[in-house]
């Protein structure tokens, strides 16, 4: 038997209400939407721990699922990825034990346990296909603003942020809300990803079709405009898996990826000029970025080796300076590698964990509903996901990413699928026996 059904009972909960339904899709989004304030939505800093409005709406939620759980309105079924994420967040406390500076340790783990618990929320929250679509398409209209907040940024017309980030020779790096460029490219490549299944093959009116398209379109631009090779590429791969996965003829996968290559190709002749593409894509292992990222994932391997059991969380900072190549811009202090931040901080356990819960969601989780599940938008809704988080997976080689709530999202709408699939395929016998069409 799959373990599809592992956990799960068909029946039991008690149905949920229309009002709690809405504010489970409305919290969602606007978690999601807290989450890509990054350090705008910042409230206060007691030392290395910040407060931002995104723990206080997950507090919120978190306190809402667990009334959820209580209540037998909705259950926590064991998932493919359930022992894999435990094993993770265990790996990452037991480096709590070799960390130099213990503070900004217990900060980091907070933030991978909240990450873990926003998976748990969303599995918790959305119960049926048609609330995912709703989370998703409400996602996609913050994705929408900011990615004509990003265009906006780009033509230095209006800027969220001072001063802005310029790409040298050539215009302005688009961040509006965040930190950095490159994050607000996971935000935007995620959602779009995320977004293309259902606009493309969920049953929907022809009105919500054609804004979900629009509001595609504006989140791909603003893609463009962070300047993000990461970013794009990762959307490439994406897109690739979508269309791979995708259930329907040939010939409408041929047409969806003709329209992808298109829309790709436009977007970013509205951004980049030959110039940029020769430097930045052609030559890209001759910049200075690619040969930094060289020399810090080279100082982070003589750490590991050196440190086999991690440095402890966010200690990589810490301790690199002593592992530093002379060649390397002293002012970076990240390994911009989530696999190698997390061997480094975390030893070969926790990258052992780290790859397990991964492969556990893509392989074990997100796959077989998007292959087998008869609904389609959850269909939808598993390929999405299954293509978010491999294009962020891709995109974590370039970039830090391992605590990214955008990742841990989408793992959690892709469980949730996966326990939506599960409730779809038992049956009860006559006996009163729970069967398994996906084995």
């Amino acid at each position: 038997m799959s373990g599809l059904r592992a956990g799960i009972t068909p029946g039991g909960d008690i149905p949920s209400s229309e009002a709690t339904r809405r504010v489970a899709v409305v919290g969602l989004v606007a978690l999601v939407a807290a989450a890509a304030l990054d350090v705008t939505g910042r409230i206060a800093e007691v030392g290395p721990a910040r407060f931002t409005l995104y723990q206080m709406l997950a507090l919120a939620l978190t306190l809402f699922a667990l009334w959820q759980l209580g209540t037998k309105r909705a259950t926590l079924p064991k998932t493919p990825v359930t022992l894999p994420l435990v094993a993770f967040i265990g790996t990452a406390a037991l480096s709590l034990v070799f960390a130099t500076e213990l503070a900004p340790a217990v900060v980091q783990l907070a933030s991978l346990a909240s990450s873990v618990v926003l998976v748990l929320i969303v599995v918790t929250l959305v119960r049926e296909p048609r609330e995912g679509a709703l989370v998703v398409g409400g996602v996609l209209g913050v994705a929408a603003v900011f990615g004509l907040l990003a265009v906006a940024e780009w033509a230095d017309v209006f800027a969220l942020q001072h001063p802005v980030l310029f790409t040298s020779g050539y215009g302005i790096r688009a961040r509006v809300t965040f930190l950095d460029p490159n994050i607000l490219a996971s935000f935007l490549m995620s959602t779009i990803l995320l977004a293309v299944p259902l606009v493309a093959s969920a049953p929907m009116k022809r009105i919500t079709r054609a804004l979900g398209v629009i509001a595609l379109l504006a989140a791909l631009i603003g893609l463009a405009a962070t300047y993000s090779r990461g970013g794009l590429g990762g959307l490439v791969i994406g897109l690739v898996a979508v269309a791979v996965v995708m259930r329907a003829p040939r010939r409408a996968k041929l047409a969806f990826a003709a329209v992808m290559v298109v829309a790709v190709v436009a977007a970013g002749a509205l951004i980049f000029d030959a110039r940029w593409v020769e430097e930045n894509v052609l030559g890209a292992g001759e910049t200075g970025s690619a040969t930094n990222r060289v020399y810090m994932v080279e100082g982070a391997l003589r750490m590991w080796a050196d440190h086999p059991f991690g440095v402890g969380l966010d200690n990589y900072q810490v301790v690199y300076p002593a592992y530093r190549d002379p060649r390397a811009e002293a002012g970076i202090v990240e390994s911009h590698t989530a696999y190698v931040t997390v061997l480094a901080e975390t030893g070969f356990l926790g990258l052992l964990a780290f790859l397990w819960a991964l492969g556990a969601f893509l392989l074990r989780t997100a796959l077989p509903v998007a292959r087998r599940a008869h609904d389609a938008t959850l269909h939808a809704l598993a390929t999405g996901a299954l293509a978010a988080a491999l294009a962020l997976s891709a995109q974590a080689f370039t970039y830090s990413l391992e605590a990214s709530k955008f990742w841990w999202f989408a793992i959690g709408l892709g469980t949730a699928a996966w326990c939506m699939a599960s409730r779809e395929a038992v049956t009860v016998s006559p006996a009163g026996e729970g069967e398994s069409s996906l084995t």
